[in-house]
């Protein structure tokens, strides 16, 4: 064997080496995911009720992915602040969006900054909520039928509370006063959905629907009054309250949910693990506990699902928010 050929025998062995120890390392970038903590926004304060979930649930990702999972609230412009954020984000997995229907919702509502159908890639819708109709207990009204009855007996003397302009609170109002026969009644947006109830309570505000998971123990505590829920159908835990649709008008159903999403243009990969680990949470009764007893309906939906939902509501609270002309102040 002369010196050339023993050279060539050599590199080739080298190269067969140096590609068999490329095969043995794992693969770099998002194959590695999650290799940093995780950030996830919620464009709402601390207490909300969206605020809520994203800590009991979203938060249980930490430990199947091996990373902290940070819940950052970004607050401001009825939710559009932290819906851009994240549409403007890193398409890596590490900054993410537990959204409530505002985001599907508040295009109709004015100008913003961020697509929901294109600026976004769905993860999993978790659940869904009812809102609920809630007056102080001291209130004459016992019924939706007595309520109504005292706005049009007093004009423009009557307020209600929401958590900000938008929302699904805020949305049930302007329902009830459309229904009602064009009722006269002021709208108060609160900073956040705990000062809405909290409005109600004290008696500031004449009713609120707040989230149903926001009111439910003040309403068994006896610090609140329900009067309807704004589901399809009655709650489990309140089976005695009626739905809206029984109590006023049988198209009245409005119902929210909340959601996990990544930035467009995510690499496939890391949304489905994301989804993975996610589902596999909601299948655990701790997890799910927590929701249940918030009277929560858990989803847990697939991406594609997720996406159609948003579809979906682009259009429904789109048209909605034109033909109650509900707008964003």
């Amino acid at each position: 064997m002369n010196l050339l050929t023993a050279f060539a025998r050599t590199a080739a062995h080298t190269q067969l080496l140096f590609a068999g120890l490329l095969l043995a390392l794992p693969l770099t970038g998002h194959a590695q995911y999650p290799d940093q903590p995780i950030k996830v926004i919620v464009a709402f304060p601390a207490g909300s009720a969206v605020d809520v979930v994203a800590r009991s649930l979203i938060s249980r990702l930490a430990a199947p992915l091996g990373q902290p999972v940070v819940i950052e609230n970004k607050v401001g412009a009825s939710g559009n602040i932290g819906f851009e954020l994240v549409a403007r984000a890193p398409k890596d997995g590490y900054t993410l969006l537990f959204a409530p229907t505002q985001l599907a919702a508040n295009p109709g509502l004015g100008k913003v900054n961020y697509d929901p159908l294109k600026d976004f890639a769905p993860i999993m819708l978790t659940s869904r909520i009812s809102a609920l109709l809630v007056v102080p207990p001291e209130s004459p009204a016992k019924t939706v039928a007595d309520l109504i009855a005292m706005a049009k007996a007093k004009p423009g003397a009557l307020s209600y509370a929401s958590g900000g302009n938008g929302g699904i609170g805020h949305f049930s109002g302007e329902l009830i006063k459309a229904n009602g026969g064009n009722l006269d009644i002021v709208h108060i947006p609160y900073k956040s959905a705990a000062e809405q109830v909290q409005s109600v309570m004290a008696n500031q505000t004449a009713f609120a629907y707040p989230a149903m998971q926001l009111a439910l123990q003040q309403v068994k505590a006896g610090k609140l009054r329900a009067l309807a829920v704004t589901g399809a159908n009655r709650s489990a835990l309140l089976p005695m309250v009626p739905t809206m649709s029984e109590a006023m008008n049988p198209g009245f159903v409005l119902d929210a949910w909340y959601g996990l999403l990544a930035p467009a243009g995510t690499p496939p990969e890391v949304v489905n693990k994301l989804h993975a680990e996610l589902a596999r949470i909601l299948r655990d009764p701790a997890a799910r506990a927590p929701l249940v007893d918030g009277s929560h309906e858990i989803v847990a939906s697939t991406p594609a699902e997720f996406a159609a939902t948003i579809q979906k509501d682009f259009r429904v609270w789109g048209d909605l928010a034109r033909k109650l002309d509900v707008k964003v102040d």
